[in-house]
């Protein structure tokens, strides 16, 4: 199976190019095959000794010439391959500088024998033509020239010289050609036949017959070549064979005659006139080679130069696919290693079928990143799916109201929900890495217990914090590397709500066996007020002040048995439409009289103010915050004799969501510690107060969905201010209830 490249690589990290050979080799492998069979043919004309003969000279010029042309068209295609190289070098592909380095080993390796079988043919070649053309041989051609032509004469029965007795004789009787014809045939015919002569013939110089003579057998006659007529012209005799017809022919000029030539035919043995005919035809040759000398060796340079050049493109190529054979493949596992190294573990090595350990480890590094491509792909979906399920624990533990903090072995907080670090006073982030020990020390006891074995019951730590104390409810549970969780729940306004309920039981108790018996005693003091101060004489001013004191006693316990049932027995609200500035009016108007020595005023008052809710309950909230803002400024004016100008302000603010009231006075003011547990019943800073006043203004605002808040009084000046805001409701949350009565006994 073929695995493809499927990512694309920077052009700085670009990979050794993998493509096939395709054409160019196709085209290399053709071309290099016709050249070496063309050089082939031509060099073994020429060691055959073709080249010796003019005629094929040429053609094996032109083969030559043709395969130096197609080897430079190799040479091309090698170059190009070698500029591919070199520009992937340049470009500092993967692999290239090893393909750089493999080529040149190989290119060296392959050319040095390469050089050495150029340099062995042309120093054979360039022996061999000069052996040929050596002296010796020259000589030894020549002399055997002579041998042959005399051979030739003896085999001839030493023709030349009997045509130019011949000759000799037919200048004498050159008349009788004209003169007698007849007479001048005999003549001819018996010097024919005593010469032994086939034939004998007297021509002109445009070889018409002249006069002849032919005996039996006789072939007949042909007109001689040009040739012969040039060797007769210049005073020798032609003598020329005859293949077709097996004789020798000789042509003599006859000088007595103005245009006349002895022709004349002797019969031969056929082979040997074979022989002697392919010696003359190697002399010439030899000779003619000899004068051709320059040509044969430029032919012998061009067949050494398309040898050598063959041989070199050849050790080149093979150098070449060789290096390319290893560098490439490594190049590519490079490539696709630094592909791997930065991330990409879709990169594959291109492969075919495996045919050595190059391929054996291009397959196995696909299957390798293949696994590994397949494990990342499946720790990512485990990271995703893990991170999914932290950020939905996240998201829980976020929107939770329980705190939920993680610690170390070393009690270092590794996780915290927003939950926790609003509990702990710290901000978002600001708990991991830091011991809790040193955020809240008030955890110290908790976690100097030994290591949980699992999850503890709730334990309670209480936080101090500025402006009061924080309870919580605390629970344990151990992590498997050592560490702890801690969850803990704010437990302040369950705990208020407790002493609350535990107080109102109190109040119906106190309310029930204390106001019994108060109404007999209290008549009992009138009745000796009224029965005995007359009739006691020895000291009627002590039994006075006795009786008024046991009346007055009474009559402050009485308030505040009264306080106690009207907290332990509120009503549930009655909701209906009231105009607060009404209310705020009326309350305010009550208490001035109450309070005539001290400026009591209202704000925001000018315009009516609607609000849904039970007038008579917040009228009571208003009048108790009033008349404890009046007591605070008696009891500053008492202790330090300010302040003369003493105040008490109420002031509503109209609110898009909800009316605000605001009370305000210059008094005493609430103190820094637990400030926010003067809502708790029973919890008072005076001496003769319940601590119900503020309690039960907390449940009227608490029954009508609002909030309140205990503040000091703004700018400098000392004092306190209670603000709480009730929400506006729509007429149809008015609903009619019937109002509890009260429990008293």
């Amino acid at each position: 199976m073929v695995h493809q490249m499927t990512a694309h690589e920077p052009a700085e990290a670009a990979v050794l190019s993998d493509r096939p050979l395709g054409r160019s080799a196709l085209a290399f492998a053709i071309g290099f095959g016709v050249a070496a069979l063309l050089t082939a043919i031509a060099t073994i004309a020429l060691l055959l000794g073709e080249g010796l003969a003019g005629e094929a000279n040429a053609a094996i010029q032109w083969l030559l010439f043709a395969s130096l042309l197609i080897s430079a068209v190799l040479t091309i295609i090698f170059a190009y391959r070698l500029l591919r190289i070199a520009k992937e070098w340049r470009s500092a592909a993967s692999g290239a500088r090893l393909h750089v380095r493999f080529v040149t080993l190989f290119g060296l390796a392959a050319l040095a024998p390469a050089i050495i079988v150029a340099a062995f043919l042309g120093f054979t070649f360039s022996q061999g033509v000069d052996r040929w053309f050596s002296q010796r041989v020259e000589s030894t051609i020549e002399n055997a020239a002579e041998v042959g032509r005399a051979y030739q004469g003896l085999a001839s029965g030493n023709m030349g010289d009997e045509v130019q007795l011949m000759g000799n004789d037919l200048n004498v009787a050159r008349r009788g050609l004209t003169e007698d014809p007849n007479r001048y045939g005999t003549f001819l015919a018996a010097q024919a036949e005593g010469r032994d002569f086939r034939s004998a013939y007297v021509i002109d110089g445009a070889a018409r017959v002249l006069a002849r003579a032919e005996q039996a057998g006789s072939v007949g006659y042909s007109p001689p070549s040009r040739e012969a007529f040039a060797t007769a012209n210049q005073g020798d005799v032609s003598v020329r064979f005859d293949r077709e017809h097996s004789r020798m022919l000789a042509l003599y000029r006859l000088q007595a005659y103005g245009d006349a030539y002895l022709f004349v035919s002797r019969p031969i043995d056929p082979a040997l006139m074979a022989r002697l005919l392919a010696f003359d035809e190697a002399v010439t040759d030899y000779r003619g080679s000899q004068q051709q000398q320059g040509s044969l060796r430029t032919l012998f340079g061009l067949a050494y130069v398309s040898t050598a050049w063959l041989v070199l493109l050849a050790a080149g190529w093979v150098g070449l696919n060789s290096a390319t054979r290893v560098a490439e493949p490594i190049g590519r596992l490079v490539g696709a290693a630094r592909k791997v190294a930065s991330g990409d573990l879709k990169a594959r090595v291109t492969v075919g079928e495996e045919r050595d350990e190059i391929d054996a480890l291009a397959v196995a590094f696909n299957r390798m990143t293949a696994q590994l491509d397949t494990q990342r792909r499946e720790l990512v979906e485990a990271q995703e799916d893990a991170e999914n399920r932290r950020q939905f624990i996240e998201t829980v533990l976020g929107g939770v109201s329980a705190g939920v903090v993680g610690l170390d072995q070393n009690g270092r907080v590794t996780a915290a929900n927003r939950s926790a670090a609003q509990l702990l006073g710290q901000g978002d982030g600001a708990l991991v890495g830091r011991r809790l020990v040193d955020i809240t020390p008030e955890f110290a006891e908790l976690l100097n217990q030994p290591a949980p074995a699992g999850e503890t019951p709730a334990q309670r730590v209480d936080l101090m914090r500025d402006g009061g104390s924080l309870n919580l409810s605390v629970r344990m549970s151990p992590e498997a590397d050592g560490g702890l969780v801690l969850t803990f729940d704010d437990m302040t306004k369950l705990i208020s709500a407790q002493r609350q309920e535990a107080w109102k039981d109190v109040a119906r108790r106190i309310a029930h066996e204390i106001k019994n018996p108060l109404t007999p005693i209290q008549l009992s003091a009138e009745r000796l007020q009224r029965k005995y101060s007359q009739e006691i004489k020895s000291d009627p001013d002590t039994f006075q002040k006795c009786t008024d004191t046991i009346l007055r006693q009474v009559a402050d316990i009485g308030r505040m048995v009264d306080e106690f049932a009207s907290f332990a027995r509120m009503p549930t609200p009655r909701m209906a439409f009231a105009d607060m500035s009404d209310v705020a009016r009326s309350t305010v108007f009550g208490q001035r009289l109450a309070f005539a020595d001290m400026r009591i005023e209202v704000e925001g008052v000018d315009k009516p103010i609607g609000l849904v809710g039970d007038e008579r309950l917040i009228s009571q909230a208003l009048l108790n915050l009033i008349k404890n803002a009046a007591e605070s400024v008696q009891a500053r004016r008492a202790r330090d004799g300010e302040p003369k100008d003493g105040f008490v302000t109420l002031r509503l603010r109209d609110l898009d969501f909800g009316v605000q009231f605001e009370v305000i006075d210059n008094g005493l003011g609430f103190p820094a510690k637990d400030r926010h547990r003067l809502i708790e019943p029973y919890v008072t800073t005076r001496t003769k107060g319940s601590g119900l006043g503020l309690a039960i203004v907390a449940r009227i605002v608490e029954d009508h969905g609002g909030l309140i808040e205990l503040d000091d009084a703004p700018g400098s000046s000392p004092g306190a201010v209670v603000r709480f805001v009730l929400p506006k409701r729509g007429e149809d949350s008015i609903e009619p209830t019937a109002e509890h009565g009260a429990g008293a006994a």
